[in-house]
């Protein structure tokens, strides 16, 4: 790096380009369709941007294509999202590279709403420079691509050859194209069939649909799907269902899945919860790694003990419960709105019996407007003799009970879930209408625990339980491999449900996703981290796929998931429970919830 505004990037493309040919494109010409669905999708992206934002955008969002004949040049530009510098450095991609079949100097200029404008250029057989671009005319916003062709690629120049190659390639580009014409008097052509022939259009695509989509355009485009529907258009065709199997689709696919984040994230912050059994303390984390503790929640003197039932608010609202027994709350730190949840009225219980609440699931029931409250009531002897000492002769009762917010009361729930319940704070969550936690079942002593994701939908009251995926760890590395001390944890990472595997105490993880509950098939690996140095402990997940979790030596830690990069936090965890939540404020009144003062619970410019 010569300074702060220019980048130097060492590169030879011969063998790259040698590698495309032969396993991308046999065709020169399909560099122009590379090229044109980069700028749709820039389009795409800046579009979605302007209708959370309409300050975003205020203009039409069209392609342009500029052939310079006496200068053998060929320029694309679109008014899309722009690139940052970080994106010209690491996400060019592909279709950037194609376009070295044809030219011998590429020359790339791209404005980013909220950052400078960068150029990049860069040959074959050279390095990539990316410089900070002081003197050429600005950028409104978008990216600017110019190629300087080859001598025996003059022909991309011709108006027919482009007409042709857009009319072949583009069909499904719904963006306005248009091209600079030296024979026209508007000097620009509106060029793309989706415009201009609505009917030829939709003939097309019927055509399309009834037979199948080429599988290079399928490659393209299913990666950019969400895992549910990737699987399902698996079902359609077969070589669309093998893309799973295939590393450089899932590479797409996981850089794509881990990168765009989801719209559950929108607005929210990062609450941390540390807590031991005499107390509890919140702090809210800011940052761009959210490496800063800024301020500390709630008082030391008051709500001691207390944990967050899952890992988010709900509509603004936590649902804290102490760590053995107490008083439970519904909070809205935004509004200072806070419930006391009455008891539960619990038949009789001997006095040789203790009862103990596990908290599993807070969450909204829509179809109610309806906050609920689920927890499992474990009844056990209070002082075991020797004859007790065997667990399974222990005469222990357990019953599900639901708290509504409506009726102000607890109910008992009916369940045939016969799977025993993780006493972490971590590893439940809610999600569109349903709460998530782990299980354990083992059928007898002698068998090793089998762990279950279960599900309880709000709604309609049903249980669902799903298989976990199979081992993905290499037991031959192990000496005395036990399969019971494979540790799994359950978090939402970018609005999905996933799952975190490792081995007692190792640093090497596997995450996987899942697309439908119940359905063990729909387990898909997204990635395999590690060894990590000095992380063996997961807490939870982030709203920018940054997993947090607890050193070795008792610190905490950020893990981005893009980079892999690790930043340690000057926290001391050792022998603390912690919480990671993911809070969005709400400052509307939720009915049911006082709207008193409670002075340990201000919130007061958080």
């Amino acid at each position: 790096m010569t300074n702060n505004e220019t980048l130097v990037l060492k590169g030879e493309m011969t063998e790259v380009l040698r590698l495309m040919k032969k396993t991308f494109y046999s065709n020169e010409e399909i560099f122009l369709r590379e090229l044109i669905n980069n700028a749709s999708n820039a389009l795409d992206k800046i579009q979605f941007e302007g209708i959370m934002n309409n300050n975003v955008l205020n203009d039409e969002l069209i392609i342009t294509l500029i052939p310079h004949k006496v200068n053998k040049t060929l320029s694309i530009i679109d008014n899309g999202i722009g690139m940052t510098k970080m994106d010209l450095v690491d996400h060019l991609g592909i279709g950037f590279y194609s376009t070295y079949l044809v030219a011998k100097k590429v020359f790339l200029t791209s404005k980013h709403n909220d950052h400078d404008q960068y150029t990049l250029e860069s040959q074959p057989s050279a390095s990539f420079i990316v410089t900070k671009d002081i003197n050429a005319q600005k950028l409104l916003r978008g990216t600017k691509i110019t190629l300087f062709l080859k001598d025996n690629q003059l022909e991309y120049l011709q108006e027919t050859t482009i007409k042709n190659l857009i009319s072949k390639h583009c069909q499904l580009i719904t963006h306005p194209i248009y091209l600079w014409s030296e024979n026209n008097k508007d000097h620009w052509q509106l060029i793309n069939i989706w415009l201009r022939n609505q009917e030829m259009y939709d003939k097309f695509v019927a055509q399309k649909l009834g037979n199948h989509l080429p599988d290079d355009l399928a490659f393209s485009i299913l990666f950019k799907l969400p895992l549910k529907s990737l699987k399902r258009y698996g079902c359609l065709h077969k070589s669309w269902a093998i893309l799973l199997e295939n590393s450089n689709f899932m590479e797409l696919f996981r850089i794509n899945f881990i990168s765009n984040q989801h719209s559950y994230y929108e607005d929210t912050s990062l609450l941390l919860c540390l807590g031991q059994p005499d107390k509890s303390s919140l702090f809210s984390l800011s940052g761009m790694s959210f490496q800063n503790i800024e301020k500390e929640i709630w008082s030391k003197r008051h709500c001691s003990r207390y944990f967050t039932v899952g890992s988010s608010s709900i509509n603004g609202i936590l649902c804290l419960y102490p760590y053995n027994s107490g008083t439970i709350y519904l909070w809205n730190p935004s509004s200072d709105e806070f419930k006391i949840i009455p008891p539960s009225p619990i038949e009789y219980i001997p006095d040789s019996m203790d009862p103990m609440f596990q908290y599993h699931g807070f969450g909204y029931d829509c179809a109610r407007d309806d906050y609920k409250v689920i927890r499992e009531l474990i009844i056990f002897p209070s002082v075991l003799t020797e004859d007790d000492s065997d667990y399974e002769e222990w005469h222990i009762t357990e019953s599900w009970e639901i708290y509504s917010l409506r009726s102000n009361c607890w109910r008992k729930l009916k369940s045939d879930i016969y799977i025993n319940s993780r006493c972490e704070v971590n590893d439940r969550f809610y999600l569109e209408g349903m709460c998530h936690w782990l299980g354990n079942w083992q059928e007898s002593y002698d068998e090793f625990k089998k762990t279950y994701v279960v599900s309880f939908d709000l709604s309609n009251e049903e249980w669902f339980i799903t298989p976990l995926p199979p081992i993905d760890i290499p037991l031959e590395i192990y000496d005395n491999f036990d399969i019971n001390l494979v540790e799994n944890h359950l978090f939402l990472l970018n609005g999905s449900i996933s799952l975190i595997s490792n081995y007692y105490e190792t640093t090497t993880f596997s995450i996987s996703i899942l697309a439908e509950i119940g359905k063990k098939e729909t387990w898909t690996k997204l990635v395999t981290l590690g060894p990590l140095p000095y992380l063996p402990c997961p807490i939870g997940i982030g709203n920018m796929s940054n997993i947090l979790f607890r050193t070795i030596d008792g610190k905490l830690a950020w893990l981005d998931l893009r980079t892999h990069l690790v930043e340690k936090l000057d926290v001391n965890a050792h022998g603390i429970v912690c919480q990671l939540i993911v809070y969005k404020g709400n400052l509307f009144p939720t009915k049911g919830i006082n709207s008193k003062f409670f002075s340990c619970f201000s919130l007061s410019g958080l």
